[in-house]
């Protein structure tokens, strides 16, 4: 399967990056939240974390000149984001998979809807497999078995151990970021 573009070639580029990543830090993941938790810093550098994110998403979203919908929907998925993350019980380095998955499946994503534009623009008439689904379903799949490899690695190191909460954490993580992406899109478009 022959990459539509330079930007699809990133796109893959950086969810590879992001897996690799997140797989890498599996070992000395346990040991750096133990550090942290012990110091009482644990809550405060996820939050930390989380508004750096959401900063970053901030700024790309206002850099984008967005209309009063897509601050809208934008602000709404926060809120959403908010309500979900402190009212389910987890410990604080759980809510890291809505970061850590989320952003791989907005990656899959978009990588998609890349590929798929292109194709479309080619009008070669060329369909392969990704095209003729619609991408949010397959990034949403594709998350969900890449975080249930996560949890795989995670039953054969020794400071880690299986958790189907957390292959159900990966995933919810990514049908949520797919569901907000989405939502941020349809605003958008209303333009």
């Amino acid at each position: 399967m022959a990459l539509s573009s330079k930007r699809e070639k990133r796109l893959w580029q950086a969810a590879g990056l992001c897996i690799l990543l997140i797989y890498s830090s599996l070992y000395i993941a346990r040991p750096i939240a133990e550090y942290l938790r012990d110091r009482n810093l644990l809550r405060l550098s996820v939050a930390l974390i989380f508004l750096a994110v959401a900063g970053a998403i901030g700024w790309r979203l206002a850099m984008s000149r967005p209309n009063l919908r897509v601050v809208l929907s934008a602000t709404l998925v926060g809120v959403a984001y908010c309500a979900l993350l402190t009212s389910i019980p987890m410990l604080p380095e759980e809510r890291l998979h809505f970061l850590q998955y989320g952003a791989v499946a907005a990656l899959i994503y978009l990588a998609l809807e890349e590929r798929r534009l292109r194709l479309d623009e080619a009008g070669t008439g060329r369909v392969d497999l990704p095209t003729r689904l619609p991408s949010i379903a397959v990034a949403a799949v594709a998350t969900g078995v890449l975080g249930w490899i996560d949890e795989g690695i995670q039953a054969i190191l020794p400071n880690r151990y299986y958790d189907i909460r957390d292959v159900a954490f990966n995933a919810a993580a990514g049908i949520i970021c797919l569901a907000s992406l989405r939502l941020v899109e349809w605003a958008r478009a209303s333009e």
